[in-house]
């Protein structure tokens, strides 16, 4: 079976970014783009974003630093990744992450994909390349019930989302 090579040119970055707890995601590959195998998406991430621990059960992630600095705690190991900095964390491993400093660019890889999905259903469509206005508070109660399902739908295990700041 022959697919389409997907070509995601610059000018096709707005249609593929959506606004996520206080940044935007481009969705530079998805699912849909390589068959199912793997997803890649660079988020412009700012300070506060700091997902609590999980673990994946479905799919390996693997962070590279373009910009900005990230702390990555990952079973008992701290690392401070700094821009040129990769790490890869296998499914089954407990991690978190925070943003050192007031922003990150972050590409972000999924094997296999499918997970982009969730981020793409938690998001909204964005209007612009840059950082929407900063979030007020708590993510709302609903907001936070969606999440909970769709991590129980796509394996996302050992989290408090009480945890969570802002969306």
């Amino acid at each position: 079976m022959e697919l389409p090579i997907p070509v995601n040119t610059a000018e096709h970055r707005l249609n593929r970014t959506r606004y996520y707890m206080g940044g935007y995601w481009t969705f530079l590959a998805t699912g849909a783009d390589t068959n199912g195998q793997f997803s890649l998406i660079e988020m412009n991430l700012r300070a506060g974003f700091e997902p609590p621990l999980h673990t994946h059960t479905y799919e390996d992630e693997s962070f590279h630093v373009l910009e900005g600095e990230l702390t990555v705690n990952c079973g008992d190991q701290e690392q401070v990744l700094k821009a040129g900095d990769f790490i890869h964390l296998p499914k089954g491993i407990s991690h978190s992450f925070k943003v050192n400093g007031e922003q990150a660019k972050v590409l972000l890889h999924f094997v296999p994909a499918g997970l982009e999905n969730m981020f793409q259903e938690l998001s909204q469509k964005a209007d612009k390349l840059e950082f929407p206005l900063p979030p007020q508070g708590p993510p709302p109660a609903e907001w936070l019930q969606k999440l909970a399902v769709l991590q129980q739908q796509f394996g996302i295990t050992n989290i408090d989302n009480k945890k969570i700041k802002a969306n």
